[in-house]
């Protein structure tokens, strides 16, 4: 064979070992011995270790609270629960990820630095994740996927991130945030800032302030958004035959400040209103309203007639997603 036929022989198979296709069945493969692995059974790395021993102990730092009851520590719990809940969905999610409306860029640094105190990773990492689960709902590449277990829907994920990394890669879809200097600082100082509000809440209150004030704040506010990504695909309502398995789910609808009409969400994802009936209550939409009203939010987006007409007219059996 000649050098001319070596060469293309030798380029023909290194552009077949780099095609898409052939990423892909790498990337499967690599994704393949993660799950064969399992949950538990393999080999935990530092950050994983960290997260779960960070959930476990928030968990029973809650179950604690029921021993020191203190009426100040309630108060000052349910105050910052609804905020920290309000930065998530406000901040994190209709803000940030989907740009379904704006705001002075104070207001937004406001709302996600409370989201920020939900322990439920970083802007930039949160944003990334969530823009993965909507590009890549119930597919292989779904960050957390019903159809990987409720367990890991719910909150296995979040002790994974060699897993959620080889699914997702390394925040590349998140240019907008990286580019800003308050989102890279909260990226590289993320852990600093609840340890902080801990230790403010222990030498202001004691104990009692920091079991309600922390654990309990912290436990009601992330299981009800983890209730959202796990049952908002299992049990509930379809109203719209989107291509995934999403659910109206009317008591995650008023316990999660809206999140819960979550068939609705991905049926529109870039609406800033979730509860689009007069019935489904939508306590973070009420506050976009009004933040609408006194001129701090702009370009409120909401689901055109037409819009909702072409996904009515794609509705089909509402018990099943479309193919």
């Amino acid at each position: 064979m000649s050098l001319v036929s070596q060469t293309n022989q030798i380029r023909k198979t290194n552009d077949a070992s780099n095609s898409p296709d052939n990423e892909r069945k790498v990337r499967m493969s690599e994704l393949e011995k993660m799950r064969r692995g399992g949950f538990w059974f393999r080999k935990w790395s530092l950050v994983d270790m960290t997260t779960l021993c960070w959930m476990v102990g928030i968990h029973v730092l809650a179950a604690s609270a029921l021993f020191v009851f203190d009426w100040g520590a309630l108060i000052v719990a349910t105050v910052l629960g609804f905020w920290t809940g309000i930065g998530i969905t406000v901040g994190y999610h209709r803000l940030l990820t989907h740009q379904s409306f704006k705001t002075r860029k104070w207001l937004e640094y406001f709302f996600v630095y409370c989201g920020l105190h939900a322990c439920q990773r970083d802007p930039i990492s949160w944003v990334s994740i969530h823009k993965m689960h909507h590009k890549y709902t119930e597919t292989d590449r779904d960050p957390h996927s019903p159809n990987e277990g409720f367990w890991f829907s719910h909150m296995g994920w979040l002790c994974y991130n060699d897993y959620i990394i080889a699914k997702c890669g390394e925040s590349s879809n998140v240019p907008e945030l990286k580019v800003q200097w308050f989102y890279r600082f909260l990226h590289s100082t993320y852990f600093w800032h609840p340890s902080a509000l801990a230790v403010l809440l222990y030498h202001y209150g004691g104990f009692p302030y920091l079991a309600w004030g922390l654990g309990v704040r912290i436990v009601v506010v992330c299981q009800i958004a983890f209730v959202v990504q796990s049952v908002g695909h299992i049990w509930g309502e379809r109203t719209w035959n989107t291509r995934d398995t999403s659910t109206n789910n009317r008591w995650t609808g008023m316990f999660a400040l809206g999140e819960g009409w979550h068939n609705n969400h991905h049926a529109f994802p870039n609406s800033a209103r979730h509860g689009l009936e007069w019935w489904q209550f939508d306590l973070t939409w009420e506050l976009i309203k009004f933040l609408e009203l006194v001129g701090l939010a702009t370009d409120v987006k909401l689901p055109t007639e037409a819009e909702k007409k072409r996904m009515k007219r794609l509705l089909r059996d509402p018990t099943k997603p479309a193919k």
